[in-house]
């Protein structure tokens, strides 16, 4: 049976990573590893895993250089939903989720995504991802031979009885 289960990744970087307008950053996310990780229907290894929705959070703030204040962040995901403009800095921003990264979290347990700069410079402090989804994939109960016997008695009787009702 499925039990719902949620998948956290954090990938806190220590030193801080500095973004730039020329320098861009990406990284991975992976929810595969320890003993709980995901492994996905799609991934093709067996797995019984299923994602149904996930967000993504990053932590940026300012370096306190020449454009303090004025930095413009883009925050990208795979496909085109989901990417995210950020200029409120030293808060830790949430965004939603595209299709694309849904997609690819299912086949490959990991989400990729670039950090750059569309004006100024800024640090990357952390990022963290939550999936959400089920541990199994759901099966439709196997019904008892009694009541497989019960319903077929009774899809009978109503076969009859409308057949002997046809011939008056």
């Amino acid at each position: 049976m499925a039990v719902p289960t949620t998948w956290t990744d954090i990938k806190d970087f220590n030193p801080d990573i500095l973004i730039t307008a020329n320098q861009p950053f990406s990284y991975t996310h992976d929810i595969t590893d320890g003993p709980n990780g995901f492994n996905g229907v799609l991934m093709g290894n067996g797995g019984d895993d299923v994602i149904y929705s996930y967000s993504l959070s990053v932590a940026l703030h300012d370096d306190g250089g020449l454009y303090d204040g004025a930095e413009i962040a883009f925050i990208d995901q795979p496909g085109l939903l989901g990417d995210s403009v950020v200029w409120n800095f030293n808060y830790v921003n949430t965004y939603g989720w595209s299709l694309a990264g849904l997609v690819q979290l299912n086949l490959t347990g990991t989400l990729k995504v670039t950090v750059s700069s569309w004006y100024g410079d800024f640090f990357l402090d952390s990022s963290t991802l939550i999936a959400k989804g089920d541990n199994g994939v759901s099966t439709a109960p196997v019904p008892e031979p009694a009541t497989m016997l019960l319903l077929g008695a009774g899809l009978l009787s109503i076969a009859g009885f409308s057949r002997k009702r046809f011939r008056k």
